[in-house]
């Protein structure tokens, strides 16, 4: 259990400080933005403080169980020290992302349209850099028929998925202070490619 004992004190964090902040915040607080950056929908104050740790407590769990539900279970403890790193990352993204939902409904100016973007290329690069040692399983990874049926499809189509995260996140990071319609681009693009390619070099690699 020490492996998840950071995102078990992430969790307690966020639950710590929505109760902290519930006094202070108005009845009703945005919860989500468009991509301009306008917030388009509302909550209540207790909806919008509380839904951020339960679904840190969902991803959490989720991505611990996971080891526990797939049928090669026995593949984890090869890259134990790179999941741990994902799920870690993943839950403090969205611990950030709760932070600034309740920041700005506090009244601090945030703007999320850029914060998100930047959050989202930084986790694709930390993904990318340890996608590589990620060892054939059912939960985590380019999951293809054809990555599945051969390990060498598996490792050597997860080096350029890696890759391809890493730039992807790059791109990500640079285009989030540039004109909302070129960050969209920008983003399909890059999600478009770390699919796409990994499934093409997958099925020519097995064919080979």
């Amino acid at each position: 259990m020490k492996a998840y004992r950071y995102a078990g004190l992430i969790i307690i964090a966020a639950f710590v400080i929505s109760f902290i902040a519930i006094p202070y915040l108005p009845d009703q607080i945005a919860i989500h933005w468009g991509p301009s950056g306008e917030a388009d929908d509302y909550t209540s104050k207790w909806f919008g403080a509380f839904f951020g740790p339960l679904m840190l407590i969902f991803v959490g769990g989720l991505l611990a169980a996971a080891p526990k539900m797939d049928p090669r279970k026995q593949n984890y403890p090869k890259f134990a020290g790179s999941y741990h790193v994902i799920i870690n990352a993943t839950v403090t993204l969205l611990f950030i992302v709760h932070l600034l939902i309740l920041a700005n409904g506090l009244g601090y100016a945030v703007k999320m349209d850029v914060a998100i973007p930047i959050l989202i290329g930084l986790l694709f690069i930390v993904i990318g850099n340890y996608m590589p040692r990620v060892r054939p399983s059912y939960m985590v990874g380019f999951r293809t028929p054809w990555t599945l049926a051969d390990d060498r499809v598996w490792t050597k189509t997860h080096r350029t998925g890696g890759l391809l995260f890493v730039i992807g996140g790059l791109i990500i990071l640079l285009t989030a202070f540039m004109p909302v319609s070129l960050r969209i681009t920008a983003f399909i693009i890059v999600v478009l490619f770390i699919t796409v390619i990994p499934l093409v070099q997958s099925y020519l690699l097995y064919k080979r």
